[in-house]
């Protein structure tokens, strides 16, 4: 007989489970692993770095002083596990990701050599957000060597017709280069009458020559550059679909049966139904 699992490898696989989370599922995988693992005080301490680590990848956003602000490991406080800064209201506060709560805990100063530029950022991402994203959140960071990193999350959950989907992407920029290095990541999943997943990810370098001597500007040049590869990116995801479907899943199968003629699937059901009447 084989032995059973150890409570270290079930909170493996549980967390595992919980890792690969649909968008806006989460809630539901949790309460369904936590039948699973059947030893709560254990789930509730093992489970809690899965939590962070899929809260601070997915770019689950919280509400500070009534503004949405994400969580992502670019504004983790370092030592404190819990601990991240909201750049725009400069604070700090902490999160719990086991019971969702969210406490402001001290005033976080900006780092002064790049908040003029950061905040140029962020006042430009915000609008290019609203106009872009009908339910996006973005945060701007100062991160390591004076780059800034900006965060992007749009959520569309429609569980009424079984489909759940979330963007995500990450631009870090080196004002002095001018480079920009974007992460764009898709996540669907559909799920009436099967479990279809599309998770679709992109690298992008792009430059601009603007100079970081006019904040605004150099802002508006990296909004430029943003929002001309997230377009592309998005198109191209479109063309692709559209070729699926009129070409790639076409001919996977057959137009017509090596007879060359179309079945004609209610003379079938009229044989086979003749056929069984003759049985009896």
């Amino acid at each position: 007989m084989d032995a059973p699992f150890s409570t270290e490898n079930k909170l493996k696989i549980v967390s595992k489970f919980l890792l690969d989370s649909p968008p806006g599922e989460v809630n539901d995988v949790f309460n369904d692993v936590r039948v699973l693992m059947a030893d709560d005080a254990a789930f509730q301490v093992g489970i809690l770095g899965a939590l962070r680590e899929y809260n601070t990848e997915q770019y689950t956003t919280v509400k500070i002083d009534d503004e949405e602000v994400i969580l992502s490991k670019f504004g983790q406080i370092k030592d404190k596990v819990d601990s991240y800064v909201d750049p725009k209201s400069r604070q700090v506060f902490e999160f719990d990701h086991l019971r969702k709560i969210t406490r402001v805990i001290e005033p976080h100063p900006p780092d002064e050599t790049t908040e003029p530029l950061r905040s140029a950022v962020e006042a430009a991402i915000t609008d290019y957000v609203k106009d872009h994203y009908p339910n996006g959140v973005s945060t701007v960071y100062s991160t390591e060597d004076e780059t800034i990193t900006i965060a992007i999350v749009d959520n569309k959950y429609n569980s009424f017709n079984f489909w759940n989907g979330r963007w995500r992407s990450t631009w870090v920029v080196k004002p002095e280069s001018g480079e920009l290095k974007g992460s764009l990541k898709v996540n669907v999943h559909y799920y009436e009458d099967g479990n279809v997943q599309l998770n679709s990810n992109k690298d992008i370098e792009v430059s601009t020559s603007t100079t970081v001597e006019n904040p605004s500007a150099a802002a508006a040049a990296y909004v430029r550059l943003i929002g001309k590869a997230e377009n592309e990116y998005q198109t191209a995801l479109n063309e692709s679909y559209i070729e699926l479907s009129e070409n790639t899943f076409k001919s996977l199968r057959r137009a017509l049966p090596l007879t060359r003629h179309k079945l004609d699937w209610d003379k079938i059901l009229n044989y086979k139904i003749g056929q069984e009447l003759a049985n009896k």
